[in-house]
């Protein structure tokens, strides 16, 4: 198992950088992050302030994500709402119809990677702060 461990990092820093241009659009283009509420989540109006706190949220999500901080919070936080988002997106899954988008596809291996790294979380210590906060307790 030990060549798991740089495999599960990779997976990690592979997620928070699939993740991470989101967060920064929220941050940089809030418009277009409203515009993306509105069409793919049916949230139209969205308050700016809003906008601000989930961009906020996932950024400090993000960050405790990549660090391995509370794994199975993040982790799990990571994965339901990556999930939960690309479950609105169905119509645009569905092969065949006018509305499909062939980029949308991208998400499905993205839950499996995540669920896969849930499970294997304690497995997952390669440069993760809970690693090194259990070897200060020792």
């Amino acid at each position: 198992m030990k060549n798991l461990k740089p495999a599960l990092l990779f997976t990690r820093i592979s997620i928070f950088y699939f993740l991470l241009p989101w967060v920064l659009m929220r941050f940089t283009m809030p418009e277009k992050a409203s515009g993306i509420a509105a069409k793919y989540y049916m949230i139209s109006d969205m308050p700016d302030l809003v906008g601000l706190l989930i961009a906020i949220g996932w950024a400090v999500l993000l960050v405790a994500f990549v660090i391995g901080f509370k794994k199975k919070i993040s982790y799990g936080l990571v994965l339901f709402l990556h999930a939960l988002g690309t479950a609105f997106t169905i119509p645009q899954l569905i092969i065949g119809t006018a509305g499909m988008k062939i980029l949308f596809f991208a998400a499905i291996p993205v839950i499996g990677a995540m669920l896969l790294l849930y499970q294997l979380r304690d497995q997952d210590t390669l440069f993760t702060v809970d690693r090194v906060r259990r070897a200060k307790l020792r």
